[in-house]
């Protein structure tokens, strides 16, 4: 197989990715690479195959052909825990959260285990603290882990709710809480799974808002959203999927203007865009 110059220069490399369940081809032979700094953009209908790819890039699934890489680092057969230790963090359709914890504690919690090596789910708080730390030093942890959540939490416009715990967050919230905690660890690459379902416009633009800082930051930003004229104005560039197979690939003006993109998509209005660049 040829790999475009584009792809084998790219921070996440996906090359001929197959992925069959018995008779169903769930994505077929998909190559492409996102870059650092940069918002790809994966649309498709319903069934397309999105959430099967991110499957197969977090370590999820492995595929039936075909391999991921980061940085030149085989990510294929890792564990899930092994793919993101290496940077791949991923958000969900519906969140995961950490009950018991409040919303600076869920932080905490992120930047711990990258930090220290905590476990997940998480360890105890007070474990959260690096191996042979004394009192003194665990003191000195615990302020340290808290200032920094407080500050990813500012960014993320979410400090207000700091000292609430999880199972008091609505829906909205419980996505905002889980970007900012995937934020945390920063992530080479983060994968977002439908991150605007469900949220309403204060909080779509909260979310927006901190995609664009994971972009200017460096991070190579995946995302996945049905919510079509939203992604088209946050990325720089998309990928559709249609039944397993990348149809389209370019600018999310081409991608919107593309004959075959808006025949996969019979039904639905697809939006115009001048660029994925907006602010």
């Amino acid at each position: 197989m040829t790999v475009p110059a584009a792809v084998a220069s790219a921070t996440l490399d996906v090359r001929g990715v197959t992925m069959r369940f018995g008779g169903v081809v769930a994505v077929d032979d998909v190559t492409f690479g996102a870059h650092t700094g940069e918002v790809l953009g994966v649309m498709g209908p319903n069934g397309a195959g999105k959430t099967t790819l991110f499957n197969v890039i977090s370590g999820v699934q492995r595929p039936t052909s075909g391999e991921v890489a980061l940085r030149g680092v085989r990510l294929t057969g890792r564990s899930v825990e092994a793919v993101a230790s290496l940077g791949v963090t991923r958000t969900f359709q519906t969140p995961v959260m950490f009950w018991g914890l409040t919303v600076r504690e869920s932080v905490e919690v992120a930047l711990a285990a990258r930090e220290f090596g905590g476990t997940y789910p998480p360890a105890p708080l007070r474990e959260l603290a690096p191996s042979g730390a004394g009192t003194a030093g665990r003191r000195r942890a615990r302020v340290a882990l808290r200032e920094r959540a407080d500050a990813i939490l500012t960014n993320a416009g979410i400090v207000a709710m700091a000292d609430r715990v999880t199972e008091a967050l609505a829906f909205g919230e419980e996505r905002l809480l889980e970007l900012a905690r995937a934020l945390a660890v920063e992530p080479t690459v983060l994968l977002l799974d439908e991150p605007l379902s469900g949220l309403n416009p204060d909080e779509i633009d909260a979310v927006v808002t901190s995609i664009r800082a994971a972009r200017a930051s460096g991070v190579a930003v995946l995302l996945v959203e049905h919510a079509v004229g939203e992604l088209l104005a946050v990325a720089d560039r998309v990928i559709v999927l249609d039944h397993g197979r990348m149809i389209a690939e370019g600018t999310p003006a081409q991608v919107a203007a593309d004959p075959v993109v808006i025949d996969a998509y019979i039904g639905d209005e697809l939006p115009s865009t001048s660029s994925g660049q907006a602010e």
